[in-house]
């Protein structure tokens, strides 16, 4: 299994349950494709 620690800064005060429903299900997309993203290339490195 593949382990990997993020950093991750956020500037502000994020307030995900003022999202709607649409925006917080591509804020987790996108995070999560990211996250797989990195665990690519350091794996590659």
């Amino acid at each position: 299994m593949l382990k990997t620690e993020l950093e991750v800064i956020a500037i502000g005060e994020p307030n995900i349950s003022a999202l709607t429903d649409s925006e917080r299900h591509l804020f987790f997309e996108t995070l999560y494709q990211r996250v797989l993203e990195l665990a690519k290339e350091k794996k590659e490195n």
